[in-house]
This record gives C-alpha cells, sequence and structure tokens, in this order.
C-alpha cells in the first residue's frame, strides 16, 4: 500500500491550481480582516452602517467573502478528491479513506464518483 508512485502531471497541475487558488483567497482574507476592523473602528467612533460602507472602497467586504467562498469551495472539493483518488489507487479501502478525511465510507464512494463526472 505505500509503494512510491511518481506524480503525474495531472496532479502537479491540480496541486499548482490548488495552491495558487489558496494563496489568492488568503490575499483577500488578509483585505478582508482590514475592512472588518475598520468596520469596528467606524461602529466605535459612532458611524452608521450606511456610512460605513458608504466609504468603503472597492473591493466591498461583501464581494470579497463571495470571491474567497466561491474559490474555497472548489479547492476543497478538489482536494479530497484528488487525496482519495490517490490513497484508493495506493492500495486504501473506502472505509480507511473515510477515516482519515472524518466521513463516511459512503461519503468517500461519493467522492470517488462525482469526480469521475
Amino acid at each position: 500500500m505505500s509503494e512510491t508512485s511518481p506524480a503525474t502531471p495531472s496532479e502537479v497541475s491540480s496541486l499548482d491550481d490548488l495552491a495558487r487558488a489558496v494563496d489568492e483567497s488568503a490575499r483577500d482574507q488578509r483585505q478582508l480582516a482590514r475592512k472588518i476592523r475598520q468596520f469596528r473602528d467606524g461602529r466605535l467612533k459612532g458611524r452608521t452602517w450606511h456610512e460605513i460602507l458608504a466609504r468603503e472602497p472597492k473591493p466591498e467586504a461583501l464581494h470579497l467573502v463571495a470571491g474567497i467562498l466561491r474559490r474555497v469551495s472548489p479547492v476543497s472539493a478538489g482536494l479530497r478528491r484528488l487525496l482519495a483518488r490517490g490513497l484508493r489507487a495506493e492500495g486504501a479501502t473506502m472505509p480507511q479513506i473515510g477515516e482519515r478525511f472524518g466521513v463516511s465510507h459512503q461519503r468517500v464512494s461519493t467522492l470517488l464518483r462525482r469526480g469521475e463526472d
């Protein structure tokens, strides 16, 4: 079950794409954290939400949140699918993969099937 195998070009490309998406989300999360602190500061100064949001430079906080969520969900699914496929190819059983991921073996089966669509 622990044989050495070289990474496939598809794996490397997928991992590069995942890392890029995480980097972009991390950048947006830092920007969002700054905006949230500005919101807090504005509220502490007695400003209304209307005043705070009217002063907010682009991209707006809610757009940042939407972009982060849009990026993170497929990344998370892609990483789980990549790892599940790799573990399965190396001989791990679905219950073993499920235990490692903290999900049922039925969820692993669904994850692997969806990856083939």
